[in-house]
């Protein structure tokens, strides 16, 4: 019974002084590492004097074994190693370090009272014999010479087994056992072997200490990995060499990694920053072989592994100039080059090629002895496309400015021209009346007032550009007023196809028949021309009159204000296959007089005329034409609801 209450006593203690390390452990972010650290000195202190002391289990006669290397050091031994598992190689140096300082304050201590004691001319009194502290001293500083050559050889073998059994793939309580088995066997043969008692008549003491260390370490094992599965406590950002604890005692490892935790850091947040980055960073050689690329610019160039190749490759040949006139600027100066820009195209063959329009800068890297660039590229393309629409609607303010400007010195000069034309016909009106005039002679009358009445008609054209003009306006279907201006058109095109498609409802759009009538036969008799100036083709015209959104109305027509809120437009779509037009050609369509035609076949009317009368409907027309291919004009007018 005595047996079995000093065994449990001896477990009660083994475990009250584990599970006390690992909660100050788990506590060291609220209560700081001190109490940690000053509980592992007061064992290492405290067991030295329980084994100088000889305090010893005796269950039988031929079993005896010390409580101190049971009862302190395996809880000790079982500190380090966690230490070692959730705090890396460094703090296991740190210990092992101070471990040596706490046993060397102690040795000098140690040796000072002894001196002390032995000093004649020096008096020390205590209420213990002086000889027995003596003696007490005297032990305890050869078992903690023992305890010191064996516990630093556990030391630094418990890392190296742990780390060696958890690289290939044991299980945590495998490896703590491992570990714990092979440090604490170790430990024991050492501290035998220095204390000289392996040889002595003690050696029925060491085998009953081993099995009782061994069993304990085991048992403090399963504390240990049950303590480090609940912490999550083991770092398992990669994988710890075996020897590396023998390295950062014996070299200068702790400064090597501090600086190697300094490199990696600092790379973690370079990387961070490149992967993230939205700007194209590469970095290449002077003959412009990418070395790295972040993933914005994998994206750019559209590789998935940009390494290897040559950034000239993406490049056009004059691109390819400017860029090496960059690298060479920047290797020159070992500086910055300034912004230059440059087009990426797709390297991909059998699709389109798309290209990305780039705004570069490179700057000279020194890698060791290669010489690298930095490659910065900001995506332009959108300013690119902005820019253009910003030049087009520019450029078609300027144009309806023009148009504008035209239209009303138009409307001036028509309304002064229209009263002539009215005072000559008026004149030419009273010679007629006299009945003495000769034949030859009425006849040039009458040749006076057909190209007075001519002149008469170009006013009115004059006047509906300059929407300066009077209007019959009625409610009315364009459906209807498309079919009846195809069959006007049609008995002088037989040799056009004509394609005509209307909406199933009614077009009711309110304005002048005859103007907007006149308007879609002169885009007819336009297209018509288009056509019979190109051999190489069937001629093909469509037509079209539908109720559309907004939405729907093609590009090339810029809608007004009041046109984009309207739930619906109509619009009046004619495409011909014809010769098409130029650009400057399209600038310039709108202008009173401008025509294409041979003198005497057009007066450049026309297209003035359509334009004046659909702005005075409240309408808009657009053009796209593509020379040699064909031209489409849309007209969107304003659709009276049912």
């Amino acid at each position: 019974m005595e047996i079995t209450n000093t065994v449990l006593l001896i477990f009660l203690e083994l475990t009250f002084v584990f599970v006390v390390l690992l909660l100050l452990h788990s506590q060291k972010k609220s209560i700081g590492e001190i109490p940690f650290f000053i509980m592992l000195g007061m064992l290492l202190v405290f067991g030295e004097f329980l084994g100088g002391s000889e305090m010893s289990f005796n269950a039988l006669d031929y079993v005896s074994f010390q409580i101190s290397p049971v009862v302190v050091f395996v809880p000790f031994m079982a500190a380090m190693l966690l230490v070692y598992i959730s705090d890396g190689v460094l703090s296991m140096q740190r210990m092992i370090i101070g471990s040596l300082v706490t046993m060397g304050v102690f040795f000098y201590l140690g040796d000072l009272s002894r001196l002390q004691m032995r000093w004649v001319t020096y008096s020390v009194t205590g209420t213990m014999p002086l000889e027995a502290f003596d003696f007490l001293l005297e032990r305890t500083r050869r078992s903690m010479l023992a305890v010191v050559c064996g516990q630093l050889a556990a030391l630094f073998i418990m890392p190296v087994i742990y780390s060696r059994l958890r690289n290939t793939g044991k299980n945590l309580f495998i490896s703590c056992a491992g570990a714990m088995g092979a440090a604490l066997l170790l430990d024991s043969l050492i501290s035998q072997l220095v204390s000289g008692s392996l040889w002595s008549d003690r050696w029925s003491e060491f085998t009953p200490l081993l099995l009782v260390r061994l069993f304990c370490g085991v048992y403090l094992a399963i504390l240990l990995a049950l303590y480090i599965s609940k912490m999550g406590r083991e770092s398992d950002s990669r994988q710890v060499k075996p020897l590396e604890i023998f390295f950062a005692f014996f070299g200068s490892y702790g400064r090597s990694k501090a600086l190697e935790a300094n490199i990696l850091e600092w790379e973690g947040r370079y990387r961070l920053i490149l992967e993230n980055a939205s700007e194209m960073i590469v970095i290449a050689d002077r003959n412009g072989v990418i070395l790295d690329a972040n993933p914005a610019a994998e994206r750019k160039l559209k590789s998935p592994k940009a390494a290897g190749e040559s950034f000239f490759s993406y490049l056009n040949e004059e691109d390819s100039r400017q860029f090496k006139r960059a690298i060479r600027q920047a290797g020159i100066g070992k500086g910055s080059t300034g912004q230059f820009y440059v087009e990426l195209a797709d390297k991909k063959s059998g699709e389109e090629k798309t290209v990305t329009y780039m705004a570069l800068t490179v700057t000279a890297l020194n890698i060791g002895a290669l010489e690298a660039f930095i490659i910065m590229g900001r995506d332009i393309t959108e300013e690119r496309k902005l820019e253009a629409e910003k030049q087009r609607l520019n450029e078609e303010l300027a144009h309806s400015q023009r148009l504008e400007s035209l239209g009303q010195l138009a409307g001036g000069v028509a309304h002064d021209f229209n009263n002539n034309i009215h005072a000559i016909l008026g004149h030419a009106d009273l010679i007629g009346f006299n009945s003495q005039l000769d034949d030859r002679t009425r006849k040039h009358l009458e040749k006076i007032i057909e190209i007075a009445e001519q002149s008469g008609g170009l006013t009115s054209q004059l006047l509906g550009f300059a929407r300066k003009g009077k209007y019959r306006e009625s409610d009315f279907d364009l459906r209807v007023l498309i079919q009846r201006t195809a069959e006007l058109f049609m008995p002088g095109s037989t040799d056009i196809e004509v394609a005509v498609q209307t909406a199933e409802k009614p077009l009711l759009v309110s304005g002048d028949q005859i103007q907007l009538q006149q308007v879609i036969l002169n885009l007819l008799i336009n297209a018509r021309d288009a056509l019979r100036m190109t051999a190489d083709r069937d001629y093909h015209l469509e037509i079209k009159a539908l109720d559309v959104p907004p939405a729907e109305v093609p590009p090339m027509v810029v809608l007004t204000e009041e046109l984009q809120k309207a739930s619906s437009v109509v619009l009046i779509s004619i495409a011909d296959n014809g010769c098409g037009m130029d650009e400057n050609t399209m600038k310039r369509m709108f202008e009173p007089f401008f025509t294409t035609k041979p003198v005497g076949q057009g007066t450049g009317m026309g297209m003035a005329m359509a334009y004046g009368t659909v702005k005075s409907h409240h309408g808009v027309i657009g053009v796209d034409s593509v020379q040699d291919r064909g031209t489409e004009i849309c007209i969107v007018l304003p659709k009276l609801h049912d």
